[in-house]
């Protein structure tokens, strides 16, 4: 074999692999296997133990906000589904003053600018109601506004299944 041609294998090989590792989890998730959201923090004891009862998308810390992810159906779809951001101060407290707004897109095509204004649901929670396009892997930025804050930005990654 000429050294071209074998160089070329290697390169095909490198550019397969790439491929199949950036596909691999979105090809898992969407089988039904769970993989582990891009979105999941090491939490300490105190942390762990404020956490939403049920299944989350994934939880972020900013600052002073730690913040869950939550989906109902619990595994998002595509086409409807409420999200529910639970945040929570340094302190432990519900966050029960901010406004929060989604901003949602997949993470491998730009669908255009999509923003839910979330409604407070009391005790820390904010809803929105959304629709998923399509399958596959999406994102979902919780921008968190208070007085006399920054604002924070909270991502969150995970699947969208087909129906």
């Amino acid at each position: 074999m000429n050294r071209t041609r074998l160089v070329g294998l290697i390169l095909a090989g490198v550019a397969a692999l790439g491929l199949l590792t950036g596909c691999g989890a979105a090809v898992l998730r969407q089988s039904g296997v769970a993989a582990a959201s891009a979105s999941t923090l090491t939490l300490d004891v105190a942390q762990q133990a404020q956490a939403p009862a049920g299944p989350t998308l994934g939880s972020q810390r900013v600052d002073d906000i730690v913040a869950w992810l939550s989906s109902e159906p619990a595994q998002p779809v595509r086409g409807a589904a409420d999200l529910d951001a639970y945040l929570v101060g340094a302190d432990g407290q519900p966050i029960t003053d901010a406004t929060v707004t989604f901003d949602i897109d997949m993470t491998n095509m730009s669908h255009g600018a999509y923003l839910v204004e979330a409604v407070p649901a009391g005790e820390g929670h904010y809803t929105g109601d959304v629709h998923f396009s399509m399958p596959g892997p999406w994102r979902v930025i919780a921008i968190v506004e208070r007085p006399g804050a920054e604002t924070a930005k909270l991502r969150f990654e995970f699947a969208v299944n087909r129906n």
